[in-house]
């Protein structure tokens, strides 16, 4: 199977130009890249659902966008205009809708772009492969499976809450049916924070799940290390234990078989967590920046809040353990 980071190699051409659409002392219009992550994708059938996303940087008195589905072959399978009213407006952040219905079905398993554009220059891209998991060969059930895997396997973000007035990240991400062991519909995961190899925290073993279809975003707390008689007293890692000086890993490993399948890391330095280069303000290409804030979920009002996000690799592929964590904390 392609390696997910083939997706960035090369960059398909729409026929447009212009990537860095950014004038002086104006940024250039972005979309939420959480927000893109959480398109709707159909894992049997192929199908692609487009509603409403965030987007920045944009006109206030008119929205001028479209959603473009592209093929490895720079071919324009799909093109959605949104509508030209913002749903909701804070600050330099709108809700926009794309004109639906807006749905595409593809068949031919390859490397895909969906593209958004703001005034007919590309303002963000979400890179992703498709599958075929059944040829429809079963005279049973002639009936051709699909599969989506790409950047969700990837990316998480940090998002601060407070508890007691003390602050505390929790931890969003993606996860779904191809993180589970063969056969198996559903399982749980449990996250280990290490910082320059030492074990500083965990999720609570009764926390995590695992279900099957398409990723689904998940957001999970990291406590301090405790035994799981103990969990419900457990106290939650502090910020200050996130950002002291050092090197990090986030590992992601099923509960059933403590096989790893992601590992985020980063450094932090003085206090701070040292950004990804593609969450700077005017990273090239401009399609690829990815905005450090993100829409807050739960709630009925409109707001976009900060993120931090972080980088991985894949870490289900091949045979590698996550036996560490059994070690950390002996009573889980």
């Amino acid at each position: 199977m392609r390696s997910i980071l083939w997706l960035f190699v090369g960059m398909f051409m729409l026929g447009l130009s212009g990537l860095n659409q950014a004038v002086m002392g104006q940024p250039a219009p972005a979309f939420d890249f959480s927000d893109v992550m959480d398109t709707y994708f159909d894992d049997e059938s192929g199908l692609l659902s487009l509603d409403r996303f965030i987007v920045a940087f944009t006109s206030e008195e008119k929205f001028v966008g479209e959603a473009v589905v592209v093929n490895s072959k720079n071919e324009v399978l799909a093109r959605y205009p949104f509508f030209q009213t913002y749903q909701m407006r804070d600050g330099v952040f709108g809700r926009v809708s794309v004109q639906g219905p807006a749905e595409v079905r593809l068949t031919e398993p390859g490397v895909y772009n969906l593209v958004f554009l703001v005034d007919g220059k590309p303002a963000t891209r979400l890179a992703f492969i498709l599958e075929q998991t059944s040829a429809g060969e079963d005279p049973f059930n002639p009936v051709k499976k699909y599969r989506f895997d790409g950047l969700w396997r990837m990316y998480a973000y940090l998002t601060m809450k407070t508890f007691k007035d003390e602050p505390y990240p929790e931890l969003n991400f993606w996860v779904g049916g191809k993180d589970l062991p063969e056969g198996e519909d559903k399982d749980m995961y449990r996250v280990d924070l290490y910082r320059n190899g030492e074990a500083i925290g965990h999720s609570k073993k009764s926390l995590g799940y695992i279900g099957n279809g398409h990723f689904k975003w998940n957001k999970i707390d990291v406590y301090m290390p405790h035994e799981y008689k103990n969990s419900v007293n457990a106290l939650l890692l502090p910020w200050a234990e996130w950002v002291a000086d050092g090197s990090y890993e986030l590992r992601v490993s099923r509960q059933s078989d403590g096989q790893l399948i992601r590992l985020f890391t980063y450094e932090a330095k003085n206090g701070k967590i040292v950004e990804l280069p593609q969450t700077k303000m005017g990273f090239e290409p401009q399609l690829d920046y990815m905005m450090p804030r993100v829409k807050r979920r739960g709630g009925s009002m409109f707001k976009v809040i900060e993120a931090i996000w972080l980088r991985g690799v894949v870490g289900n592929k091949g045979s590698e353990k996550a036996s560490e964590n059994d070690e950390a904390t002996s009573g889980e």
